[in-house]
Parts: C-alpha cells; sequence; structure tokens
C-alpha cells in the first residue's frame, strides 16, 4: 500500500456520520502529527454510486463515543486517503485533465455547515445570484435570462425539498497543487445553502494524487494565495 495522505483541512462533521463507521486499527502507520485527532479514511470508489471499499474510522474511536454521549452535533475530522499516483508522478496532481483520469470517491456522504466551508477558504469562487453560472469559457455560455432560470431552478428546488444527499458537495482532497483541498463541485448551492440559512449540508469527499511529501507545505502555502485570488477575482 503507498503511503496515505492526510486533508490539509480539518473538517466540522456532523457526529453521528462518523459514529455510523466502522472502526479498525492499525490499517495506517502511526502519523505522530496527528495521533491526537480523529481520522477517517475514505475508500476508493471510482464512481460515486461504486459499492466498492467503504470509509473507515481509523484514529479518535473514543473521542466520537464522548462526542455522542454529549450530544455534540459536529466534531472535527481529518481525513486519510491512498494517493493513485505514483510516487515520482508530479503532474497528475496537478494537471486537471490527468488528475480526473485518477479520481476517485468515499463511499459515505456526510453533513457539514456551509457556513464552517465558507470560514474554511476552500471554495473557488464565491457564487452570487449575481454572478451565477457566468463562465468564461465560450463553450458554457449563458444569457443573462438563462443564468437567472437556472439559479432559480435550482435555489427553490433546494427550498422546498431541502438539500437531498444524492447530489452532495464534491470537496477533493489535495486538489490544488497536490497539496490544498479545495470545493471541485457545487460553488453555487454552498451560497444558496448560506442564503437558505440551513445548517447542515450533504458533501462527499473525492482524492485523486498528491504532491511529494517535503514540497506539500510550499505548494499548500501557495495554493491558499491562489485561492484567495481567485475568489476575489474569479467567477
Amino acid at each position: 500500500m503507498s503511503m496515505p495522505v492526510y486533508s490539509s483541512e480539518v473538517y466540522q462533521i456532523k457526529t453521528t456520520d462518523v459514529a455510523v463507521l466502522e472502526f479498525k486499527t492499525g490499517v495506517l502507520p502511526e502519523t505522530a502529527s496527528f495521533k491526537d485527532e480523529i481520522v477517517v479514511l475514505i475508500g476508493h470508489n471510482n464512481t460515486i454510486n461504486e459499492n466498492g471499499s467503504k470509509d473507515i474510522l481509523i484514529q479518535g474511536y473514543q473521542k466520537v463515543r464522548q462526542a455522542i454521549e454529549q450530544n455534540k452535533k459536529f466534531i472535527p475530522v481529518r481525513f486519510a486517503f491512498i494517493p493513485a499516483n505514483k510516487r515520482f508522478d508530479l503532474l497528475s496532481p496537478i494537471i486537471r485533465k490527468l488528475r480526473y483520469k485518477i479520481r476517485y470517491y468515499g463511499s459515505n456522504v456526510y453533513h457539514i455547515d456551509p457556513k464552517n466551508i465558507r470560514n474554511m477558504k476552500i471554495e473557488r469562487t464565491i457564487k452570487t445570484r449575481q454572478n451565477a453560472y457566468s463562465f468564461t469559457n465560450p463553450r458554457y455560455k449563458m444569457s443573462l435570462q438563462e443564468r437567472n432560470t437556472e439559479y432559480d431552478r435550482i435555489f427553490n428546488s433546494i427550498k422546498e425539498n431541502g438539500f437531498k444527499d444524492d447530489d452532495p458537495i464534491d470537496i477533493m482532497f489535495c486538489r490544488l497543487l497536490g497539496a490544498k483541498d479545495c470545493v471541485n463541485n457545487g460553488h453555487h448551492r454552498i451560497g444558496m445553502a448560506l442564503d437558505l440559512g440551513l445548517d447542515e449540508i450533504p458533501v462527499r469527499f473525492s482524492a485523486a494524487g498528491a504532491s511529494p511529501h517535503l514540497l506539500r507545505p510550499l505548494l499548500k502555502f501557495f495554493s491558499t494565495y491562489n485561492l484567495a485570488f481567485k475568489r476575489r477575482f474569479g467567477h
């Protein structure tokens, strides 16, 4: 098995979502950096509907049980994944086309407060009604009327029917330069959830590759500023 990689962020996950996971010890080597954290290893599934390997809790079982007893709604969770790229493959974590060829998904849907996602600053863009679906790629260009119609369709669906688990937000671990987690899909729906005052939304995690361990801190630092730039000036 390849050496595991850990999410760049700690996520506030609904406690009951973690409590249902099978607990296994000795699955991964102990990591001193995260020894006091709750850690979940995501499964390896080529599609979101595949019944492949399951997400498992590999560290922090007692903390999860205590949180249940204390009726804590959310608990901090660090995720781990096994990179699909080879150790010396530096291109797949960086080039989107290559990254998507090796991307895989965890098995479970989790629930997070959308305010937590916004505060984590892992969105590539902040989508509102004013800039919704304003894609720069001519292939996806939409008129103002089309943009408003599409926005209203999804917004009203969430408002009337709730945020369904079968269409979760996708957050990819180490998406940026193989070092920084960020929202991969669902920017519009995060904004809508915040506007509607929802206190939890469904999220599925995905992963692909990772940059070399020694370069990861520097690449994460660079990616953080790159994300801030995109949120301010991107569409």
